[in-house]
């Protein structure tokens, strides 16, 4: 696990976390993502990012006889059939290697599961394709919190605040983190 947050900050310093579009080519990400960095109003934010999922949710026009078959994985997260999900996501990432969502899902199932290496692994290759997922950096943040790699979590969470460096939710966190932090070595 060590390496991987140092893939994934090498990853964000290299391309650039906020300019890089992945395969999420859609202009619109852009101007929504610098809206994130400015904006001041949680509100707001949430907004933005509602917006955003919007955009991540939709295949690629190339992949779209997908979206089904991602949708149909969707809900079996949602009615807490993990292996199905698995199942599906599996098929659209096949199918679709470029669709990062497809990815960050199967890594959400994962955690679920409590299978963290294979969920590292999923969140690994979302950042690799939109390094500025913040769903996937919030999911890093989960697993190193649940395996007591409060540090790492802290740096995840930095990277989200790189996105997001006025939304104060995402500092109290980093506060509760150093706090446990700071417990975990008494």
């Amino acid at each position: 696990m060590r390496d991987i947050i140092k893939i994934l900050a090498a990853l964000a310093l290299f391309i650039g976390i906020t300019n890089t579009q992945a395969d999420q080519a859609k202009p619109e990400l852009d101007a929504l993502f610098k809206t994130l960095k400015t904006s001041t109003n949680l509100i707001e934010i949430s907004e933005v990012q509602n917006k955003i999922w919007f955009h991540w949710y939709e295949l690629p026009s190339d992949a779209v006889a997908l979206q089904t078959i991602f949708d149909e994985g969707m809900k079996a997260l949602h009615f807490g059939q993990p292996q199905i999900a698995v199942g599906h996501f599996t098929r659209v990432i096949d199918n679709a290697p470029q669709f990062a969502e497809a990815w960050n899902r199967r890594a959400t199932t994962f955690f679920m599961l409590g299978d963290y290496e294979a969920s590292l692994s999923d969140i690994q290759q979302t950042l690799i394709l939109e390094p500025r997922h913040f769903g996937a950096l919030g999911g890093l943040s989960m697993i190193f919190e649940n395996t007591e790699q409060f540090e790492k979590a802290i740096q995840a969470e930095k990277l989200l605040l790189d996105l997001m460096p006025n939304n104060q939710l995402i500092q109290d966190r980093i506060d509760q983190l150093k706090q446990k932090a700071l417990e975990s070595r008494i």
